[in-house]
């Protein structure tokens, strides 16, 4: 087996869905752009985890005017099984997406490809399955990750496999053959998840100065910034 994927299913990196709301809404700022919305119709959500994210944005996809007839979300990891009623209107999937064989309008993956050992390969393979891709990176090629030497804790403790800073994680995509399209810098560190800890509230006034300057020189330095995309992916 996969030693990445035998990791989830231990559930060693199940996480709650406390940023639901908030990072549904970064993701709508990037997935608006996507020129043809009205044919828009199936949405896969990969790695779902417990559907928060999920939830939040078919109902803001469909309250911008995406015709959604299917939305579904996969994990490889069980649901909770009350999961359908508070998520209405979502198939829930237990199954390894790259397992399945069916098609999407639109598939997101929300800070799932830090996660997986070959990122490449199975950028691939979800291409060649959907038309448009829109991911949310965590960028940890980071001063302040190398500073405080963080790799250790990274790797073990938040299940990070993979680091990018903001030109590597589009070479990532571009490589994998998809088209980035559209990027945005999303600002983590107001997310609830950004707020649990004393050292993340002493770094906030840093990291808004810093952002609000440059976002992207925050994201290198200081930190608190992932990065929104928006793809094309290879079918027509």
């Amino acid at each position: 087996m996969d030693p990445t994927k035998e990791l989830y299913l231990k559930g060693e990196y199940r996480i709650a869905d406390r940023d639901g709301p908030w990072k549904a809404g970064q993701m709508m700022r990037v997935i608006a752009g996507i020129p043809d919305r009205e044919t828009i119709r199936t949405y896969a959500d990969v790695g779902c985890n417990r559907g928060g994210v999920l939830a939040s944005l078919r109902a803001a996809l469909l309250e911008q005017g995406f015709p959604l007839s299917l939305t579904a979300g996969y994990d490889i990891l069980p649901f909770p099984p009350d999961i359908e009623k508070t998520c209405p209107g979502v198939e829930f999937r237990q199954r390894d997406f790259l397992e399945d064989t069916e098609n999407f309008d639109l598939v997101t993956l929300n800070d799932i490809i830090e996660h997986v050992g070959a990122p490449q390969v199975f950028l691939e393979r979800i291409a060649g399955r959907t038309r448009y891709l829109a991911l949310h990176i965590p960028l940890d090629d980071r001063l302040s990750v190398l500073l405080s030497n963080q790799y250790n804790y990274r790797l073990r403790e938040v299940g990070h496999l993979s680091f990018w800073n903001p030109a590597t994680a589009l070479n990532l995509l571009t490589a994998a053959g998809l088209k980035p399209l559209h990027c945005r810098f999303t600002p983590g560190y107001l997310a609830p998840s950004g707020r649990e800890r004393l050292a993340q509230w002493v770094s906030i006034p840093v990291r808004f100065l810093i952002g609000a300057v440059s976002p992207g020189l925050a994201a290198v330095t200081v930190g608190g910034f992932s990065l929104a995309v928006l793809c094309r992916g290879k079918r027509p």
